[in-house]
């Protein structure tokens, strides 16, 4: 079937008339800065890239034992890379389709946290389906529907060795690659508050079910919030400059690790305004967490680039 449409009639799938690119991502005169980790609930058609790198602060390795002896301690750090393309497609006023693509992999840095925490690899896809439930001039409130699927590669260097010297030799039960795959379903809630033309805040609540990454464990409930206040300099000072500072739980981990805390986030952000159409942020966080096989939480200094296009 061959669907022909002039400029106008395309104009208006991509832009519903009752939530022009104008006024859907703004209100009381106050256009919100858009974070990774808390969102938008604004029915919008737009493009997003975003790729970032984590390094641990000041990690300590813990003492690597390996078939009851100690092997020599090496200190190192753990670095992580995410890649993340997300794509979503307002379909009516009310409705919107996305789609997630993320990537993330871990790796220790030296040969002491390389023996601990190996490599991890997690890639994996999002679709979600977006519905508006209310919007007046100052709050906005979105539902959404999800389904996440990751796969989970890991390269477990202590494992392996631990297994090779048990067993005398290399058997298939002992693999030094391992894939764990993981689907889970749930939905969100989105919302965001303008308090006036230059502040404002948003936030999410996220209930997840689906599989654990520990295949001894049975499937179970993940519990995600957020929220985040922002500034745009713009409307004021005529400076297009917007900052974000918040704070994200995130109860679904990124690696295969086993943990005693889940991991929590200090968002901080600064973006170009100056464009409509255009979300460009620098994303510096810190994030914290603990491994059951760690003493001490595992912080991390995490630095992204997001770039949102709106169609």
């Amino acid at each position: 079937m061959i669907i022909l449409c002039n400029q106008m009639s395309f104009g208006k799938f991509l832009f519903p008339p009752d939530d022009s690119l104008n006024n859907s991502q703004s209100l009381n005169g106050h256009r919100f800065i858009i974070n990774n980790q808390i969102g938008s609930p604004f029915i919008q058609t737009y493009i997003q890239m975003l790729i970032g790198a984590s390094q641990t602060v000041n990690l300590n390795v813990p003492v690597i034992t390996i078939n009851s002896e100690k092997v020599a301690e090496i200190q190192g750090e753990i670095v992580y890379t995410i890649i993340d393309l997300e794509y979503q497609q307002a379909i009516r006023d009310w409705m919107a389709f996305r789609a997630k693509v993320v990537i993330t992999v871990n790796s220790g840095t030296e040969t002491g946290a390389l023996i601990s925490e190996g490599v991890n690899l997690s890639n994996g896809y999002e679709l979600s389906w977006l519905f508006k439930l209310y919007r007046n001039k100052r709050f906005a409130l979105s539902g959404s529907l999800e389904l996440l699927n990751r796969s989970y590669t890991v390269v477990n260097l202590k494992t392996f060795i631990q297994g090779v010297l048990d067993s005398g030799r290399i058997v298939k039960s002992n693999n030094l690659v391992n894939t764990v795959p993981s689907t889970r379903a749930g939905g969100s809630l989105k919302f965001c508050y303008a308090f006036n033309p230059t502040f404002g805040f948003g936030g999410n609540i996220n209930l997840l079910y689906g599989e654990s990454i520990d295949r001894t464990a049975k499937s179970q409930a993940f519990f995600d919030y957020g929220g985040a206040f922002d500034a745009n300099l713009l409307p004021k000072l005529k400076i297009p400059i917007g900052i974000l500072a918040g704070y994200y739980h995130n109860a679904i981990s990124a690696t295969t690790e086993q943990v005693t805390s889940d991991l929590n986030s200090i968002l901080f952000q600064i973006n170009y305004t100056g464009k409509e159409d255009l979300n460009l942020g620098l994303e510096v966080n810190y994030r914290f967490y603990q491994p059951s096989d760690f003493d001490e939480k595992i912080k991390l200094m995490n630095l992204s680039l997001n770039l949102r296009y709106f169609f």
